[in-house]
């Protein structure tokens, strides 16, 4: 598993360096501050889905309209006869 080019290894050495330097309590803290941004970028992005998919739907539904009614003009220009004089 490689996480930005992280293997698991360098990944274990890199968090046993953190706890050294930073401490139980530092590090606790920087992982909860760090789950919490997780779980707020999850939201956000998730609710930024959400809305992207509802206003794809609103232009799937204006694409409809708009052929409805060149169907309708279409038919309205062929059913129209000039007169000829």
């Amino acid at each position: 598993m490689d996480i930005f080019g992280i293997g698991t290894d360098e990944l274990l050495v890199i968090m046993l360096l953190a706890a050294i330097v930073l401490g139980p309590e530092r590090l606790a803290r920087l992982a909860r501050e760090a789950g919490k941004l997780i779980r707020d970028l999850r939201a956000y992005f998730g609710s930024l889905s959400d809305e992207l998919k509802n206003e794809l739907d609103v232009l799937d539904e204006l694409r409809d309209v708009k052929r409805e009614i060149n169907h309708v003009l279409d038919d309205v220009g062929s059913n129209h006869k000039t007169p000829h004089i």
